[in-house]
């Protein structure tokens, strides 16, 4: 299934790169050394196999190579590649675990605003059929 990425600009942590902080915007990120914090991105986020993220994600698209220990929000796809390992909670619209993959955690499916069914409300009844026992409390 061929992935639809954003064409925003990639900003890349290299494999040397030690960061702890929050980090938002609204591009790409490619990560080759280690994060620790929260990510959230309007774009994707790639974890190569020399990442370790210590982080909550949240992106269109996630794909991860490496490590990652932290709850994922995938607002498309969340796949984890053969050498990808995955600690944490994962919510997507679609996930792919490769075989050879590690994932240890719980998924959910995040389905389509078109599909999600609005729940009921509840009857509220017709004045004329509540009745006023004239008790105040």
């Amino acid at each position: 299934m061929p992935i639809e990425t954003t064409t925003a600009a990639t900003s890349v942590i290299s494999a040397k790169a030690k960061i702890a902080a929050d980090i938002r915007g609204g591009e790409n990120l490619l990560i080759e050394g280690y994060v620790k914090g929260t990510i959230e991105l309007e774009g994707d986020i790639i974890v190569a196999t020399s990442g370790v993220v210590e982080a909550d994600l949240a992106a269109n698209n996630i794909i991860i190579q490496g490590t990652v220990r932290g709850n994922a929000i995938a607002r498309e796809h969340l796949e984890i590649l053969s050498s990808g390992n995955m600690t944490g909670d994962i919510s997507a619209r679609s996930l792919d675990l490769k075989e050879g993959s590690s994932f240890e955690g719980r998924s959910r499916m995040i389905k389509s605003e078109v599909a999600v069914a609005t729940p009921q409300q509840p009857a509220v009844p017709d004045e004329s059929e509540t009745s006023d026992s004239g008790d105040t409390a």
